[in-house]
């Protein structure tokens, strides 16, 4: 007998149907019939390139902080598609830490940022630190607010502290490494930069950033 092809996992079926024009929320709400998270991460990790996909998307959409340690490795993946998924979907995981309360204020603090309101989101980011200072994102937001109000130093210092909670940070890494080049410190902006596409090497901008400061270092 001709041995029958492999059957295609559900949730690469489910992944196809999605982007053949079923809606997102349709393929969601599927998904969370049919998997657990912990099944989500191992899938995203142990399936081809077509699984880690849909697996990596449906845990940027419907995970929290907790997938972190799954999804920041994506950033880094064969696949140029999850790892652009990843990068699309990674920086809602960062956001939802913490309890309830410390979201809503971090929320807060984002939309300071956003504004342009930069030494009411340090304060704010200041105060939710004093009573969760494990909190990476309040420490980046707070790194941001310092890095647009001109106060370097203190960007650097937040920025580390933001990547010690959460070492797929590689956006606080690239921030660190323009506080360094504000400083005039070359050689620690190169190594912050460089760090930063050991994570996630479609950072182009970053690239060149590195060549530009290699060569400048090499004259």
């Amino acid at each position: 007998m001709t041995p029958s092809p492999p059957r295609t996992p559900l949730l690469q079926t489910l992944y196809r149907d999605y982007l053949r024009g079923q809606t997102a929320a349709a393929f969601l709400a599927q998904v969370r019939c049919h998997y657990k998270l912990a099944t989500l991460e191992r899938l995203a990790v142990m399936s081809n390139r077509y699984g880690r996909r849909a697996a990596i998307f449906s845990l940027v959409s419907i995970g929290d902080y907790a997938a972190n340690g799954t999804v920041g490795p994506a950033l880094a993946d064969t696949d140029r598609h999850v790892r652009a998924i990843a990068r699309q979907g990674i920086a809602e995981l960062w956001r939802q830490t913490g309890n309830g309360p410390h979201q809503q204020v971090l929320q807060k603090i984002i939309t300071l940022n956003a504004q342009s309101r930069y030494a009411q989101a340090a304060l704010d980011a200041t105060d939710l630190l004093e009573a969760a200072p494990s909190l990476g994102e309040a420490w980046n937001q707070r790194s941001l607010a310092h890095h647009r109000l001109k106060l370097f130093t203190d960007a650097i210092r937040d920025g580390r502290q933001a990547v010690e909670c959460n070492p797929f940070h590689f956006e606080c890494l690239i921030r660190i490494g323009r506080c360094h080049e504000q400083l005039k410190d070359p050689i620690s902006a190169l190594e912050y930069f460089r760090q930063a596409l050991q994570i996630h090497p479609d950072l182009d901008g970053v690239r060149a950033k590195v060549h530009y400061l290699q060569r400048s270092l090499s004259d």
